[in-house]
């Protein structure tokens, strides 16, 4: 239930090529957002989603179909991926290029398991955090050392592409639960 996202490639007249976040089901594009505008975006996650939840009402905890996630299903999930971002940026930005096993694939599924019981109220409070917190790291080191890293796996994550995964994951799951949402209200 997490969404793919494809990369796109940005050549930079004074730097080195920026792979962007891009989704095509979403619409998703880390290109648009310039270094201000993919800070300010993340910092607004927690409210985004704290809004969309004390809306949520009654279907609060109601798949809209058996194998689509209920909307605090998706809150946990994003407050999850939030959360691994935040580490993943911290480690990239000491400067030591660490690096991690791969993320196992299964690994959501697995945490989604526990996923449906929490108080929303809660789960909004610390996407915020993580959100924030992701941010002010990001923006204290500022944009001139993004393209540090950390490698999973093979693949090796700079910065920017952790901000901008994260803002997708959240952004994207925010769209699911509202479609669900409008399907539980038909």
């Amino acid at each position: 239930m997490t969404p793919s996202a494809g990369v796109g490639r940005q050549e930079n007249d004074d730097g080195p090529v920026t792979d962007h976040e891009r989704c095509d089901a979403c619409g998703f594009d880390g290109a648009t957002y310039d270094d201000a505008a993919l800070l300010a975006a993340v910092r607004a996650l927690g409210s985004q989603w704290g809004v969309l939840l004390e809306s949520a009402g009654p279907e609060l905890r109601l798949r809209p179909a058996p194998e689509v996630w209920s909307a605090i299903e998706y809150a946990e999930h994003t407050r999850d991926i939030v959360a691994l971002h935040v580490y993943g940026v911290k480690e990239a930005l000491t400067g030591t290029e660490p690096v991690l096993p791969p993320v196992d694939p299964g690994l959501a599924d697995a945490a989604a398991v526990a996923y449906g019981e929490a108080d929303p109220g809660v789960v909004a409070a610390e996407i915020d955090t993580h959100a924030r917190r992701m941010a002010e790291l990001a923006d204290d080191a500022g944009p001139a050392v993004w393209t540090r890293g950390i490698t999973l796996g093979d693949d090796r994550v700079e910065v920017r592409r952790m901000l901008e995964h994260a803002l997708h994951d959240a952004l994207h799951h925010l769209d699911d639960v509202e479609r669900g949402l409008a399907l539980l209200r038909l």
